[in-house]
């Protein structure tokens, strides 16, 4: 009887143990990405909206080509979001001049609409290795963020700077610049961590866009991110990125 309770017993646990745990590390991956998917979206979702927004007779078609545009970048963005969930994410070697004025168009209408200006200067036939949606992505948060930074600003030089300098033989060093409005010190020790955000509450921004960045520079690209600040004199975001070899 003994015997038969104790197979009962082993029989019962097996019944009762629970299947395999979800990979939590996996599980905290697919809300990573689909929170920074959601993000990412906006930018040529808004740029889209705005440029319907400005169709006319003479800018009819110029418009709805951006507006086509802005949605394929969108559409590059799921793709990439699906692949980095599945695991086929392929990096390979990209122009960096060619994805700067990429995104440069991209938010063309939306620095319209806040009368900025920018202005890029490159440095010619440069090349990165890794997913150039991913370092669209990051161009993209940094650019927009410097945009906006003229949002409650009274400045009457309205630019945004986006320049790329060599740092030795193996890395360039890339700066967005405003002078915008600037970003408090103590603002400054949190400016990277998820979900912290120095916009106006009910404004734009989850306070995700800066800690997708830097995990993408970082992680994708091997690189390092900093900024600078001066409530007075806007913010500077500098990137060093090791050139993709040859």
């Amino acid at each position: 009887m003994a015997q038969i309770s104790d197979r009962f017993l082993l029989r019962s646990n097996r019944i009762r143990r629970p299947s395999k745990q979800p990979d939590l590390a996996r599980l905290v991956e697919f809300g990573r990405v689909g929170a920074a998917l959601i993000h990412e979206m906006s930018s040529p979702l808004t740029a889209a909206s705005i440029m319907l927004d400005q169709v006319d007779g003479s800018q009819r078609d110029r418009n709805l080509s951006q507006v086509r545009r802005n949605l394929h970048t969108l559409e590059r963005y799921v793709v990439a979001a699906r692949q980095q969930l599945s695991g086929d994410s392929q990096p390979s070697s990209f122009s960096l001049t060619v994805a700067i004025h990429q995104v440069a168009m991209l938010l063309s209408a939306k620095s319209k609409s806040f009368n900025v200006k920018l202005l890029i200067n490159s440095i010619g036939s440069v090349r990165l290795y890794g997913d150039q949606v991913k370092f669209q992505q990051i161009l993209s948060n940094l650019i927009n963020n410097a945009i906006e930074a003229y949002e409650f600003s009274y400045a009457t030089s309205r630019l945004v700077n986006v320049k790329v300098e060599r740092s030795g033989k193996q890395k360039i060093v890339l700066s967005v610049t405003d002078h915008g409005v600037g970003i408090e010190p103590k603002q400054l020790k949190q400016i990277f961590d998820p979900f912290y955000t120095t916009k106006h509450k009910g404004k734009r921004g989850l306070g995700i866009g800066l800690d997708i960045t830097k995990n993408y520079v970082e992680q994708d690209f091997h690189g390092t991110i900093e900024v600078s600040s001066n409530p007075e004199a806007g913010t500077v975001f500098k990137l060093k990125i090791p050139l993709a070899k040859t």
